[in-house]
């Protein structure tokens, strides 16, 4: 790897570490940590999900994402159901409590992050997001060889 590449892989690691201290920052008043919101943030925005489709949309373990249902569930921010047609498949969606709690805590943590990415123009955050999909996509083809 040339000494550019290897830059460019450092100043990624640097800005996905700070980003990702940022999110925790911004998630530290709510109760909740990063994969018990994005787990509210999916469920929200699918509204029903079965467990294994969660799982594969968030790229978190089942064990692990057991875990993160077990918290929510008892803080009554979601449900569970058992499919009619087939028993093993059970979906989870979020409870009423549940959905008003997250409208209440994403609209802040939608407000904090924002203003981090408020240093780039629009233009520029989608050539971003543009560049990171075809490195991600790169990476995962290479990974599949």
């Amino acid at each position: 790897m040339e000494k550019k590449e290897l830059k460019t892989l450092i100043i990624l690691f640097k800005a996905q570490a700070s980003l990702s201290n940022s999110v925790k920052k911004s998630l530290e008043d709510t109760g909740l940590n990063l994969n018990e919101f994005v787990t509210m943030e999916a469920l929200y925005t699918k509204k029903r999900l079965t467990t294994q489709n969660l799982a594969e949309l968030l790229l978190i373990p089942n064990s692990s994402l057991t875990y993160v249902l077990d918290i929510l569930m008892k803080k009554n921010y979601l449900k569970r159901e058992k499919c009619t047609k087939d028993k093993r498949v059970q979906y989870v969606m979020l409870t009423k409590e549940g959905t008003e709690y997250f409208e209440k805590v994403y609209d802040k943590h939608y407000r904090y992050i924002r203003s981090i990415f408020d240093v780039v123009t629009e233009e520029e955050e989608l050539v971003v997001q543009e560049i990171l999909k075809k490195i991600g996509k790169q990476a995962q083809r290479r990974n599949e060889t």
